[in-house]
């Protein structure tokens, strides 16, 4: 694997994957009308002259796009009919100098790794007929992900913070001790879950207690572009899809995900949201965020 190796995504807008069933277009629309994804229906279009498979309006900015490129599939975002190749790329920019993006960049990027993901199981051989997203069902009273604040570098920066909902009302309270290692997460005041962090050599180790249980051991992964979480929630694997330092990223458990952490600049300046698709798990969802609040200052630091 190349240090820049596309093929995961990551919340980039791009993705490259290998050609090894030498797909055609044609091919990539026939496959990818039978697959269900989260952000529309495939038609054939073009690019400039350069014929691709189009998601339109995925967002109010951004297409989606996916085409052969010699021995590549490759696929991404592009400013959408009415919007200039230049108002794309100050959006983009813009996102670069504040070093997180906008809800609508958000979402495009997201497709892009969703869509990532199908192009790979097809190249593989299997049959796919829906994504994991589109499958992927939202477990909450309203039937939609339900929204938590909390402000970027809280765990760094103080013992005591809050989680609060889009009313400001507090709805954790976390509180650590004076070493910053150990972190009780309350809810109605009563502690839910214990955060634990663990110096091993240069890399921390975060585990999670409930009723005096671990449920949950996470580990930073040493690496030279952006740091890695692997671990395990309750025997399920963990994995932070999307960009860790940017921000922009997935909590998926088991296959599954629980939540997405983003910036959340038209609330509350310095904040982000945690938007969470399973109450059942909004203790962990909260818990992975902190820890990933955590590591992504450290490595700014």
């Amino acid at each position: 694997m190349g240090l820049f190796d596309m093929s995961n995504g990551g919340n980039m807008g791009f993705a490259s994957v290998k050609n090894t069933q030498n797909f055609t277009n044609e091919d990539l629309l026939e496959k990818l009308s039978d697959v269900k994804v989260s952000f529309g229906e495939p038609i054939m279009g073009d690019i400039k002259g350069t014929q691709s498979v189009m998601y339109k309006k995925v967002t109010d900015m951004y297409d989606v796009f996916v085409r052969v490129n010699k021995k590549d599939i490759i696929m991404g975002k592009i400013g959408t009919d009415g919007v200039s190749g230049g108002e794309a790329a100050l959006s983009m920019g813009i996102n670069m100098f504040l070093g997180h993006n906008d809800e609508g960049t958000s979402v495009a990027d997201r497709a892009v790794d969703e869509l990532c993901t199908v192009i790979k199981k097809l190249e593989s051989g299997e049959t796919v007929t829906e994504s994991a997203a589109s499958a992927n069902p939202v477990n909450t009273a309203t039937g939609d992900a339900k929204a938590l604040f909390m402000k970027q570098k809280a765990i760094s920066l103080v013992p005591k913070f809050d989680i609060f909902d889009e009313e400001e009302t507090t709805v954790y309270h976390v509180e650590g001790d004076i070493t910053r290692l150990n972190f009780s997460i309350q809810k109605d005041g009563q502690e839910v879950l214990k955060l634990k962090k663990k110096l091993v050599a240069v890399m921390p180790e975060y585990t999670l207690v409930k009723d005096g249980k671990e449920i949950a051991k996470i580990k930073k992964k040493f690496k030279l572009t952006s740091p890695e979480l692997t671990g395990n929630v309750n025997g399920q694997e963990l994995k932070i899809a999307g960009n860790l330092m940017g921000y922009d990223f997935d909590l998926n458990v088991g296959g599954v995900t629980l939540g997405h952490v983003d910036t959340a600049r038209t609330i509350w300046s310095d904040c982000y949201r945690i938007q969470i698709m399973d109450e059942a798990q909004s203790d962990v969802v909260v818990a992975l965020a902190i820890i990933c609040d955590n590591v992504s200052d450290q490595e700014n630091k």
